[in-house]
């Protein structure tokens, strides 16, 4: 009896085996397709998030800048007298304070590099408790610039605040002085009076040897006292924003968003006695590198151009990546300049988001600077 065998031949097996391969390669590079597809996506999603939360940060923090004290007040400031005896609680150098400035935004030129924005504050602007700064007049006239300052008003202004006082477009950074024991503090309190005394707690005084040899100005009945609390480093709280080398975005040295590949900044300038405007400028040169007290009342606003990373590598295309090209930074803005020679050197294998924002000076503006 014979008996019929049922199944595949060797050949079946094998053309069915080809086809399932050809099935699964075409399947392969749809799902690679796909998965490339989603990742630029994702990696576009992550660029557009570390991008917006980056500006807006820097934004929020320009935008109240000059926080803590009646613009008005130190705006007057055309020539600024202050001192630091080498302890780091005023900056760690002895001499006058190469940083204390009355700008409420200073932008630093990265020159071929990102810039460096830093707003100002004369108070903490990161905390609950807000102590509006002390103002006061001068009732007496000084004798010297090392006399006590006799006040017409004791009222928000204690140890350890310091104290600017203007007049005439001169200003003076001083630090209240703790008594030296509970009769002078009795005899201050009663005469109405403010110590700024050098030696301890007094880093921001000078000894009347080197007021005399720098000439600092003697006031008069009237002058303006203002006292506010100084930062733990200096005498102006700061936010300072800057790229590091590892394309982070730092606040004062803290990464706050990762894959920040440029910063540029400009300052939005108005004529003397404007609030409006008229041109904008970049933070170089002799007047806008580093701005005269007259030329820092100018500035009323700054513009801001960021550029974030998606983090998904495009592989190159025979051995080129053109992903992103020269063409295209150059249609990123209309006012900044993107150097990519400081950008990592497979930077064309990569997306970029590019933001902008224009960021009025408030404090500056409602103070009718």
């Amino acid at each position: 009896m014979n008996r019929v065998r049922n199944g595949f031949s060797l050949v079946e097996v094998m053309v069915g085996l080809a086809m399932g391969m050809i099935a699964m390669v075409v399947v392969m590079q749809v799902f690679a397709v796909f998965e490339g597809g989603k990742r630029t996506t994702t990696g576009g999603a992550d660029a557009q998030t570390n991008g917006a939360v980056a500006l807006y940060m820097i934004e929020r923090d320009t935008r109240i800048a000059g926080w803590g004290m009646d613009a008005q007040v130190y705006s007057q400031c055309d020539t600024t007298y202050s001192y630091c005896d080498g302890s780091a609680s005023c900056g760690g150098a002895t001499g006058p304070l190469s940083d204390f400035a009355t700008a409420s935004v200073l932008i630093r030129d990265g020159g071929t590099g990102a810039d460096t924005i830093t707003a100002q504050y004369f108070t903490d602007p990161t905390v609950a408790t807000y102590k509006f700064p002390g103002s006061t007049t001068l009732r007496g006239s000084m004798s010297s610039a090392a006399d006590n300052l006799n006040v017409t008003s004791l009222s928000g202004c204690q140890v350890p605040d310091l104290v600017l006082v203007q007049q005439a477009g001169k200003c003076t950074v001083m630090k209240i002085s703790p008594p030296a024991d509970e009769t002078e503090r009795l005899s201050l309190e009663a005469a109405l009076q403010l110590k700024h005394a050098p030696g301890t707690g007094g880093e921001y005084n000078p000894a009347a040897t080197y007021l005399t040899t720098n000439n600092w100005p003697v006031y008069t009945t009237g002058a303006v006292v203002s006292c506010f609390t100084g930062a733990a480093n200096g005498p102006l709280f700061q936010r300072a924003y800057s790229i590091n080398a590892n394309h982070q975005l730092t606040l004062g040295g803290q990464v706050v968003a990762n894959e920040i590949i440029d910063l540029q900044a400009q300052y939005g300038i108005a004529a003397a006695g404007s609030q409006d405007v008229n041109d904008w400028v970049a933070p170089t040169g002799p007047t806008w590198g580093n701005p005269t007290p007259t030329d820092r009342k100018r500035i009323k606003a700054v513009r801001i151009a960021l550029v974030a990373r998606s983090t998904q590598y495009e592989k190159p295309v025979n051995g080129e990546c053109k992903t992103t090209t020269p063409e295209m930074v150059a249609a990123w803005s209309t006012w900044a300049g993107f150097n990519t020679s400081n950008y990592p050197a497979d930077w064309q294998c990569y997306r970029y988001k590019v933001f902008e924002t224009v960021v009025p000076l408030r404090n500056i503006i409602m103070g009718n600077i």
